[in-house]
């Protein structure tokens, strides 16, 4: 977890957005989870992972095509957390079906998963998701997206960056565009593959989805 995933957490727990009961998902990897800011907050916190490790409350496969075998009937959740977990599963679908399947009703995912990333495979690395894909997940799967906390992290809200046709872009990198500019011409004007990067090389996105409906 990035400082950029935990202030996107903190800020979503300071406007009220997250309420418990809460689970994280993949919160067993032995890295820094958000167990001590949402339990801060006075907030009730579970945790969920594939492995028993400790402080796991439910050991889980959101993989699986049977998710409610590894939680009892009863157990729904306001808020889930799905934080940079999406990009290590061969089928980020089923894992956040499922995780809607442990929703209260209205209650909401909350999502940070990489656009453009270093390879990091903890266990392994599969994908990189997309703000279009988000929105036609959400489309199909009767969620709503909360557009203001709809966010390239560090770098502000997604639909900053749309082009003149509506179309999403990565932010660059180079927050000057006479420096962006100028290394596009320095680079023409001497015939060379090398110029500014026109997007960041770690970029993650954060995403809000409400339920509205049952799939």
């Amino acid at each position: 977890m990035t400082e950029n995933d935990l202030e996107y957490v903190k800020r979503l727990i300071d406007c009220g957005i997250i309420t418990g009961p809460v689970l994280e998902l993949g919160a067993g990897y032995r890295g820094a989870t958000c167990r001590d800011v949402i339990r801060q907050a006075g907030i009730e916190y579970f945790a969920s992972d594939i492995t028993p490790t400790a402080g796991i409350n439910f050991v889980a496969d959101f993989e699986n095509k049977d998710i409610q075998r590894f939680f009892p009937p009863s157990v729904k959740f306001n808020c889930i957390l799905v934080l940079n977990v999406l990009e290590h599963t061969v089928d980020p679908i089923r894992v956040l079906d499922n995780a809607i399947r442990l929703l209260n009703d209205l209650g909401l995912l909350v999502i940070i998963a990489p656009a453009v990333w270093a390879l990091h495979n903890y266990p392994v690395d599969c994908c990189r998701l997309l703000p279009n894909w988000f929105e036609r997940y959400a489309e199909i799967k009767g969620m709503v997206i909360i557009r203001e906390w709809f966010e390239y992290l560090g770098y502000g809200r997604v639909d900053r960056y749309l082009d003149r046709q509506g179309n999403h872009q990565f932010p660059p990198p180079i927050r000057s565009s006479f420096k962006y500019w100028k290394s596009r011409i320095v680079q023409r004007l001497f015939d060379t593959y090398g110029r500014g990067m026109a997007f960041p090389n770690h970029l993650a996105i954060g995403v809000v989805m409400r339920l509205q409906k049952r799939f």
